[in-house]
């Protein structure tokens, strides 16, 4: 059964109440016979991630040791790209 909770406008007093889902709000403030207000509050469970399984919940595992290979693979490839080819100082005409 859940837990209302009330705040009487009238005095000022905030108390909690256990009531079923089809009772209506309560009618009196116990401290000063007024009609409290019902407040709207977070629920008391929260359900993370995209399942309802242990597994569901966990991260992804770290990146393996053969995929960190060809990352590096790909920076010396970009790296030779950049230098000018023919920057020798030579002659870049065949046969000279």
């Amino acid at each position: 059964m859940p837990t209302y909770d009330y705040r009487c406008d009238h005095c000022g007093h905030e108390f909690s109440k256990v009531q079923s889902f089809t009772e209506g709000a309560l009618e009196t403030c116990p401290s000063c016979g007024e009609r409290p207000t019902r407040l709207f509050s977070l629920p008391a469970i929260v359900f993370k991630g995209s399942g309802w399984y242990k597994t569901d919940s966990r991260s992804t595992p770290p990146e393996s040791a053969s995929s960190s290979k060809a990352s590096e693979t790909k920076k010396s490839d970009t790296s030779a790209k950049d230098k000018p080819a023919g920057s020798s100082g030579g002659s870049t005409a065949p046969g000279g």
